[in-house]
């Protein structure tokens, strides 16, 4: 302090962060001593002094005090110094707030510095370009002192200026009213800072005029505006600004200053009018400029008690002041926020609902941050309104900070009507954490960064993924590829979003932008090994709604009606796309931006795009690297061109991209062997393996080593195509030895073509290659016979070997017996039959076919007909006409084998085919009776099952289709095997008698005994041995596991739903076993036996109507509890009772018994 400067006492808040200085001027130039306050402000671990507030000559501080519980309100009382009375001090009530620093951002592409901070210390302002360095405070990039005390800065808005480092960047207020005009650059580069210079003063304000009727105190001016700078006429100018000025004692209106500040161009000295005062109804907390990037003709009020205000400045009436206050169209905030943001014109973020006209966002003095009436945040340290990004970006300051960011269309389109699951914006858009304490600075408007103050007071930037992703898109939208891309590099967001984001636009022309942006080959190869044939705007990076207007993404559907791209093609279209692209900008010498591009530019890239295409074309790219280095091979040259120095690091770089073994089988399979040489020698392979290889090779055959080069690379026809090609040519192996390795057949003879035939099944190959030897032909269609029969084929077999010129009637035979085709087998082996040895030969022959017949065993045939089959072969080939009958017997075709044995003058079998008649029916008449209990009690419980699955489906808690595991496949088993167990359950009780022997009447009726032996181990053997065996005394006990009986079903469940079915359709008779009752009623008819007839007749027709009668009883009973349920579904108020309806109802419902031929009704309608 000065020597004419003396301090008269200090006081401290309660906080003990604010020290109030009262100081005296004693100087002789003043008459009356003059009293001045400061106050001193202690942040990262600096005193800052940040107010001065000077009084009048003559007007004492008696006395200033802090509040005792707000610790930036202080309390000052003022007296005159020509009087000593208490009562006639004056009191003034003075809260505090600022901020560690004012951030200035411009958007001008001439001005390098997007962003600067600039905190006041006294006389002296700190600079800190954001967007160059961060360097954190108390320390700065440079300092511009100030002959007065700094009490205010204001910084035009991005869009006031004209955009050239002439224009006014900032103004400065002091504390004895004058003002400093400063522009960008011109004071000389930063001694911390490399290419910044600092600002510069453009002119001082020496003078003050008032237009007006009103007295204004310059000094009590405060929160000052830069509203426009006017354009230069006659080398003068003009810049307007706004304040307010704060009220007198005892009055509780403020007023608006506007102030006109003229200058000559080149002048230090400027003069500054008071244009205007507007007087307003009150007190004004805050007054701050509208945020938007083109609005530089007004502000925003803020009244203490929460009132909203604008002020609007005319075009015409700028250099004189004129602007007008009127009541603002925002919706007012819930409480009174000293720190405003606001957006006067939304229609950019509007999408038509209409909801507000402006946007004010604002933080109180307990860190609550609002917009409008909504509550964003219960705890905010600070927040940014950041116009490029179109955020709003703020941190919190609770149990889990973090920097989150919410689209302004979001805030502007929010209804608050529309419940939470629509207005889920609060969380923001992809949240960041942060460390407790954390300050938002800044955000960077030019570039995905925002600077963070941590509690220590050190800056950090930082690149949040809700500002590097929409930035990145944005550059994509508009084609800046270079820029995208390196910032995509840089925070390690998958490069794929460049295609993914519109595909079909970057394949028509975006691509050839991108070529031209990215001038690093390194950057195009990592662009072309991260391609992936997936869309990662669906899952990863998706595109949020409100990055495109809804009109923009209506118009791009409307113009590419190919909106649904081809993901799974993606990586080979970019592929080749971007190699042609470049290989024609290296034939042209130029990309189409006109860059200059040498001969083998874009070698590396190239190589890339070869090697990620699916499949890999390795070939292609190591024909490419052959002729490149061909071509740049100098004339007399000794070193091969293969083992150049450029050949070599592109071999190097492919092996890098591709597994070097598939590399060198890729050039081994080109049949090139110096490549394969090339290849090898940059791979990790072994030279004691690779260059004896190599060395074989080149000494046998060409088309011979073609062969062996494909048999190990697994190209089985191309090896059978050489191979023959070489025995064609007649290529000699003498002096060549076998390959050490096994698989590969030494030799080019036709044994050897065999050998690979039948080893690798080539037998279409081979009878292309040799169709024309009829020798060849005959041998390899024998084998491909051989090769069907060991494959279960032997239909195909059977036509392949009777294809074969001559017919190879042996393995025609053969496959004829395997197939089942007796017919076939049969008529082959009667031409062969040349002898009575052969005759007996077919004779043994056809007994065991009859009996594999009536097995199953071969042919796919139905179990009547399999029986069929094997009685007519007896009857044909072994005259067996006991078995024969037997088999007409096993099938229930009794009026076959009565034919037969009366054919064959044998009573005693046409005695047993009656026998077996009747027995069957006995049986049938037993199981009626079963079946009609068993399906009514079935029925009954299908009907309550149906009923609790319904409700289980009315309730929710089941599909209509829900019938287990897996409804349909599990029902349609059962179903079919119900079915087959229905059609075969009567019949099962016969089986066919082993050929040549006769079964009586006794055994046919009593086939079910079950044999009840079992095989033991040798364990069971020695279970009481003695003590001296100990032979598995050893061993571990095993513990007996508990024999699990049958599941339990669920009473209700969808497993016992199907079990249900299962039963009902198994007492069911469906028409394979209703013909063969009507036959066997039919043919006891015909023999006599017509009681027996009659009572299977009415017997059926007994479970045909208990049966039917049982369904019909339920399904009446279903429907009126269903019209009952409806009645009180109607009483109680229900419009439409729900009608469930399960799939298998229709089914369940058709079930019956079919009725019996006409012909047979007929009869016993006479009888």
């Amino acid at each position: 302090l000065s020597s004419h400067i003396q301090v008269k006492s200090l006081f401290w808040n309660v906080g003990s962060d604010l020290l109030a200085v009262l100081l005296r001027d004693v100087s002789s130039s003043t008459t009356t001593p003059q009293d001045k306050i400061q106050l001193w402000h202690r942040c990262n671990y600096h005193w800052y002094m940040k107010q001065e507030l000077c009084y009048k000559e003559g007007m004492e501080v008696s006395c200033a005090k802090f509040h005792d519980e707000q610790p930036y309100v202080l309390f000052v009382g003022l007296s005159s110094s020509s009087l000593s009375s208490s009562s006639d001090l004056t009191w003034s009530e003075m809260e505090f707030r600022w901020d560690p620093s004012t951030v200035g951002y411009s958007i001008s592409p001439t001005i390098p510095n997007t962003c600067t901070a600039i905190s006041v210390d006294g006389c002296i302002l700190n600079v800190t370009p954001l967007g160059k360095a961060l360097v954190p405070p108390p320390m700065y990039a440079a300092n511009l002192p100030l002959d007065g005390s700094i009490q205010h800065v204001a910084f035009a808005s991005p869009s006031s200026s004209s955009g050239s480092n002439n224009s006014i960047a900032f103004v400065v207020q002091t504390s004895d009213g004058m003002l400093t005009l400063f522009q960008n650059g011109g004071g000389g580069p930063s001694d911390l800072i490399a290419k910044f210079d600092t600002p510069s003063i453009v002119s001082n304000v020496v003078d003050w005029r008032n237009n007006t009727d009103e007295e204004v105190d310059v000094r009590s001016l405060r929160n000052l505006l830069v509203m426009k700078e006017l354009p230069v006429l006659e080398n003068k100018a003009v810049l307007h600004l706004v304040a307010i000025a704060c009220a007198n004692a005892n009055q509780e209106c403020e007023r608006v200053v506007e102030i006109v500040v003229e200058w000559q161009c080149g002048s230090q000295d400027a003069t500054a009018t008071i244009a205007n005062t507007i007087l307003l109804e009150g007190r004004v907390l805050n007054m701050v400029s509208w945020s938007d990037l083109n609005s530089d003709d007004g502000a925003l009020l803020q009244l203490v008690d929460g009132t909203l205000l604008e002020y609007s400045l005319s075009e015409e009436d700028a250099d004189v002041g004129g602007g007008s206050v009127v009541p603002s169209e925002a919706e007012p905030l819930l409480e009174p926020c000293p720190w405003l943001a606001a957006l006067k014109d939304v229609s950019a973020f509007d999408n038509g609902a209409g909801h507000r006209s402006r946007l004010v966002i604002g933080m109180t003095h307990q860190s609550r941050l609002y917009c409008h009436d909504r509550l964003l945040a219960d705890a905010a340290s600070s927040f940014v309104l950041s116009l490029p990004h179109k955020f709003l970006c703020y941190a919190t300051a609770d149990a889990h900070c973090k920097l989150r960011f919410l689209p302004l269309s979001e805030l502007v389109n929010f209804d608050p009507f529309m419940g939470s699951d629509e207005n889920h914006m609060l969380e923001g858009y992809e949240p960041r954490n942060v460390e407790r304490g954390t300050r938002l600075v800044a955000v960077l408007p030019k570039h995905p960064d925002a600077i963070l103050q941590m509690p220590r007071g050190n800056m950090e930037g930082v690149y949040p993924r809700a500002l590097v992703l929409p930035y990145v898109m944005s550059k994509i939208e508009i084609g800046e590829y270079g820029r995208a891309l390196t910032v995509m590099r840089r925070q390690k967001v998958d490069l794929n979003l460049i295609v993914d984001l519109n595909p079909t636009h970057f394949l028509e022309t975006g691509v050839w932008s991108f070529l031209d942006q990215v001038k690093k080959i390194d950057y195009l190869n990592l662009f072309i090994a991260t391609l992936q044939d997936i869309n990662i705007t669906q899952w990863k990076y998706q595109v949020p709604e409100w990055f495109r207007p809804k009109a923009d993404i209506d118009a791009e559907e409307e113009l590419n009606p190919d909106i649904h791209f081809d993901y799974t093609t993606k990586v080979n279209q970019v592929c080749q796309k971007l190699r042609n692209i470049m290989i024609l900008a290296e034939q042209d010498g130029q990309t189409k931006g006109g860059r200059t591009i040498l001969d083998g530019h874009f070698l590396l890239p190239i190589l890339s795009t070869f090697a990620k295409e699916n499949p890999p074309q390795l070939e292609a790219a190591l024909s490419l690297i052959q002729t490149n280095a061909i071509a740049k091979q100098a004339s007399g040259g000794r070193k091969p061109p293969l083992f150049s120095e450029k050949a070599q690091s592109s071999i190097q770089y492919l092996a890098f991209l591709a597994n070097y073994e598939l590399l060198f089988d890729t050039a081994l399979g080109m049949y090139d062997y110096d490549l394969a040489r090339a290849v090898a020698r940059n791979s990790q392979m072994d030279p004691k393996v690779y260059l004896p290889l190599l060395k074989r090779l080149k000494s046998l055959p060409e088309i011979y080593a073609r062969y062996e080069v494909d048999l190990r690379l697994k190209r089985y026809e191309l090896a059978l195509s050489n191979l023959a090609k070489s025995g064609e040519q007649h290529e000699s192996l003498e002096g060549a030895s076998p390959a050490a390795d096994d698989d590969i057949i030494f030799g080019n003879g036709l044994e050897q073509c065999m050998s690979l035939i039948e080893q690798h099944k080539l037998h279409r190959l081979g009878l292309e290659l040799f169709g024309d030897q009829s020798a060849s032909r005959e041998r390899i269609m024998k084998s491909l016979g051989h090769r069907l029969l060991e494959e279960r084929r032997p239909e195909t077999a059977l036509s392949v070997f009777l294809a074969t010129e001559p017919k190879d009637i042996e393995g025609a035979k053969l496959a004829a017996r395997s197939s089942g085709d007796w017919r076939s087998f049969f008529t082959l082996s009667m031409e062969q039959a040349d002898s009575e040895d052969s005759k007996a030969q077919i004779a043994l022959a056809a007994a065991d076919i009859a009996e594999e017949l009536s097995n199953g065993m071969k042919g796919n045939y139905a179990k009547r007909d399999r029986y069929s089959f094997a009685a007519r072969i007896l009857l044909d080939y072994c005259n067996d006409v006991i078995s024969a009958v037997d088999m007409f017997i096993s099938a229930q075709m009794w009026s076959e084998s009565r034919r037969v044995a009366c054919l064959y003058s044998r009573q005693d079998l046409m005695k047993k085919s009656i026998d077996s008649a009747m027995s069957y029916a006995q049986i049938c008449l037993g199981e009626f009776e079963d079946q009609a209990v068993a399906f009514r009690k079935a029925n009954k419980r299908y009907a309550e099952v149906i009923r609790i699955r319904k409700d289980a489906v009315r309730d929710g808690d089941a599909l209509p289709g829900d019938l287990g595991h897996d409804a349909a496949d599990e029902t349609g088993s059962l179903f079919s095997v119900a079915s087959n167990a229905s059609n075969t359950s009567l019949a099962s009780n016969l089986s066919g008698s082993s050929i040549g022997s006769v079964a009586s009447t006794s055994s046919v009726i009593s086939v079910s005994a079950t044999s009840t032996f079992s095989l033991t181990g040798a364990e069971h053997d020695i279970k009481h041995k003695s003590k001296f065996n100990k032979l598995g005394r050893d061993k571990k006990k095993k513990k007996k596991k508990k024999k699990s009986g049958k599941k339990k079903l669920k009473p209700g469940s969808p497993e016992e739903l199907n079990f249900v079915i299962g039963n009902m359709k198994e007492n069911c008779i469906f028409d394979e076993a209703r013909d063969v009752i009507a036959e066997t009623i039919a043919f006891l008819s015909q023999v006599g036996k017509i009681a027996f007839a009659r009572e299977l007749f009415d017997g059926y027709n007994k479970l045909k109507d208990e049966i039917a009668s049982s369904q019909k009883e339920r399904i009446e009973k279903s429907m009126a509890e269903q019209e009952e349920a409806e009645k009180i579904a109607r009483r109680e108020g229900q419009k439409d009772h729900e009608k469930i309806v399960l799939p298998v109802e229709a089914e369940v419902n058709a079930l019956h018994c079919g009725d019996l031929p006409v012909s047979i009704q007929d009869l016993f309608s006479f009888l």
